[in-house]
């Protein structure tokens, strides 16, 4: 799905700057992007890539977070069974046998 709606983003930005072409407004564009100096655009590639990581980065920690709380959840209901186990074992003799 993700693959699908990445292909369709990609086909509809190629029309876009096709029709750009067109229409003559890709001339201008240019001509202001080649007028900015060269770091800037380092500096918000930057800013890009920064903001990328923190994303990435911050669901990855959401991700083991869960991760942990699911085994921890594990954990504490493998006792709570063990407890009703041993109580049904000590309340009824004959469960020993």
């Amino acid at each position: 799905m993700k693959q699908a709606k990445r292909s369709l983003v990609a086909v509809a930005l190629l029309f876009l700057l096709f029709m750009m072409q067109q229409f003559g407004l890709i001339g201008p564009i240019l001509d202001k992007i080649e007028s900015v100096a060269w770091w800037v655009y380092l500096v918000v590639a930057g800013i890009i890539f920064s903001g990328y990581q923190a994303f990435h980065l911050s669901k990855q920690d959401k991700d083991l977070d869960e991760e942990w709380v699911e085994q921890q959840g594990n954990v504490y209901m493998k006792r709570i069974d063990a407890e009703k186990e041993r109580r049904r074992n000590r309340k009824d003799p004959r469960a020993m046998s």
